[in-house]
């Protein structure tokens, strides 16, 4: 996302993309001197989006051409909006323009864009083509081919393969040189890391990759991942037993998604704030949710929320429109189940090339570092075991600390 204007000091290049005088390409956000016009545009599309996007809008309505960076920059936007496919036909011309024009940095990261609007969707076929695109038209040290790993590592995810999804992020990491200047980045890559922690060692081991995540966040003036890393905090302590607090997360998180508009977040806080609640107070949260997923063009959202109303029309007695919801989500998990088991699978396979073992003297830091969460969260179980009294409570603490304590050995070899 890199964003000007005429008239402000940026100048227009050949291929129609705004930059400032010297700026660098390749670099990103990060490359840019922070009082350049770029970088003012950059934190205001990031924080203030409500400003930026009428500026943007005027720059792509006035051009029978728009620059690619306007495009990217209403985009970056009207994604978390949940309105990201409003530009995918100027999006996909774009990318025809940079292609015949042999522009191969502005296709890379046009191609980038285009896989994150697919993924949302729930075309992960297409999704995966747009990633891989990206990959193969730029070097490894850009920002867009840092994107398009994190981007494959969700698809990885998607499919169960933790393993593969991993190492994408461990790419990711190792190949962009200005991470650590781009805490946009940072976070992005931390919340896909809990999530994968989460999943493959415990919640405890999530939550310290979290907070980093969220300090990212906040550097990066980023409301929208502030409330995701909420979010995963919630489903963190649901999965602990600590309803009450997952539910005050999980409110926290539904009002800050809805404040800074980021509709897929709403819909997912939604679902889980209606799993914490029973009855009739259930209900509303998955029709809520039922609803933003229709407007994202979401299966996966869709999916979940006709399965949380089926599940709460059959507890009511409800039996016809229990059946109905039930219907509805096994025809969309039927269609996700075709694209994730036939032609996408074949199509990660294709990109072994980019999904390569680093070398054993360099093992990736983040490998340690989730040792080091695995380790500190073992403590914590063991320090919460010493403290209660409750024999039934120290005996589960003692399954979680033996479970944790057979992870890291394993992990350690």
């Amino acid at each position: 996302m890199a964003i000007g204007e005429q008239g402000e000091g940026v100048g227009k290049g050949r291929s129609g993309r705004m930059r400032p005088a010297g700026a660098r390409r390749g670099g990103g956000v990060a490359a840019r001197t922070a009082l350049s016009p770029q970088a003012r545009w950059e934190r205001l599309v990031m924080r203030r989006p409500g400003l930026a996007l009428p500026r943007l809008q005027r720059i792509i309505e006035r051009e029978s051409e728009p620059p690619f960076q306007a495009l990217l920059g209403a985009f970056f936007i009207l994604e978390r909006w949940g309105r990201g496919p409003e530009l995918q036909r100027e999006l996909e011309r774009a990318l025809n323009r940079a292609h015949q024009q042999r522009l191969r940095e502005e296709s890379s990261e046009l191609s980038e864009a285009l896989g994150r609007l697919h993924y949302q969707r729930g075309d992960y076929v297409q999704a995966c083509n747009a990633w891989s695109e990206a990959l193969e038209l730029t070097g490894d040290a850009t920002r867009w081919a840092c994107l398009a790993r994190i981007g494959l590592a969700q698809l990885c995810f998607a499919l169960g393969d933790w393993a593969r999804g991993g190492r994408m992020l461990d790419q990711a990491e190792r190949h962009y040189p200005q991470l650590t200047q781009d805490a946009y980045l940072r976070a992005k890559i931390g919340l896909n890391r809990a999530v994968s922690l989460r999943a493959t060692q415990s919640p405890q081991a999530a939550m310290a990759r979290l907070e980093k995540a969220r300090a990212a966040a906040r550097e990066a003036g980023h409301l929208d991942y502030q409330a995701e890393a909420m979010w995963h905090h919630a489903r963190c302590a649901r999965d602990t037993a600590a309803a009450a607090e997952a539910l005050a997360l999980a409110t926290q998180a539904e009002s800050l998604a809805r404040r800074c508009r980021y509709r897929w977040l709403q819909a997912q806080v939604l679902l889980l704030m209606s799993e914490l609640l029973s009855g009739a107070e259930a209900v509303a949260p998955a029709e809520q949710a039922l609803a933003l997923g229709e407007a994202l063009q979401s299966r996966a959202v869709q999916a979940l929320a006709h399965g949380r109303l089926g599940q709460l029309m059959a507890e009511q007695g409800q039996l016809g429109p229990s059946w109905h919801h039930q219907q509805q989500r096994q025809r969309l998990e039927a269609t996700l189940a075709l694209l994730g088991q036939t032609e996408l699978p074949a199509r990660l396979e294709q990109l072994a090339r980019f999904d390569a073992e680093p070398p054993q003297e360099e093992a990736p830091v983040a490998s340690r570092h989730e040792a080091a969460a695995q380790a500190q969260a073992l403590l914590q179980t063991i320090e919460r075991m010493s403290q209660s009294t409750d024999e039934a409570e120290r005996a589960g603490m003692l399954a979680d600390a033996l479970e944790g304590a057979r992870r890291l050995v394993a992990r350690l070899g």
